[in-house]
């Protein structure tokens, strides 16, 4: 899943970073970007301790925590951040994905089914959403789930083009038209 598949369009409030850990997050940022997460995580490392737990450094960690399938640490970095920051459609995003590499599919549905009433005009959810029904062969549910995604946002029908997660929909939709 690519960073825009799971919404990170995020918009933290960012504390106030002194110059030695503002590089140190610049260069974890950059490292991340390309694909040197041990890297990233070193840069984080060498931050301040008590900004190391400041959401805009813990959204970094997640990433690093992707980039590294490490993910039972982004689900509970994920959960923990949904809790610190709830009205933040990223956390639950984040969690589900996590959550469907360390345990199923079906237990990151439900997260998301359960946050999706509270980000009704947030398409990642019901985008996610329409993979995870699509991968479960319930493609009625995934067609219905990703033409609200589209109608929040028409810019997920160009994600939703290359992406794998919704191979079986695009095979049946083939099926039918031959």
């Amino acid at each position: 899943m690519t960073s825009a598949k799971m919404g990170a369009k995020c918009c933290l409030t960012q504390m106030p970073l002194e110059p030695p850990d503002q590089k140190r997050r610049q260069a974890a940022s950059g490292y991340i970007q390309l694909g040197m997460f041990h890297e990233a995580n070193e840069e984080l490392e060498e931050i301040d301790p008590y900004i190391r737990a400041a959401p805009e450094i813990l959204a970094l960690r997640i990433e690093i925590y992707r980039g590294l399938e490490k993910w039972e640490l982004m689900a509970e970095l994920a959960k923990r951040l949904t809790e610190f920051q709830p009205n933040e459609p990223q956390w639950p995003v984040s969690l589900a994905y996590a959550t469907r590499r360390a345990i199923s599919i079906e237990a990151a549905k439900e997260i998301l089914l359960n946050f999706e009433p509270k980000f009704p005009k947030e398409a990642v959810i019901p985008y996610n959403l329409g993979c995870y029904f699509c991968q479960l062969g319930d493609l009625e549910s995934a067609k219905k789930l990703l033409k609200r995604a589209f109608e929040i946002d028409p810019n997920w029908r160009i994600i939703a083009l290359d992406d794998v997660d919704l191979e079986p929909l695009w095979q049946s939709i083939r099926r039918e038209v031959t």
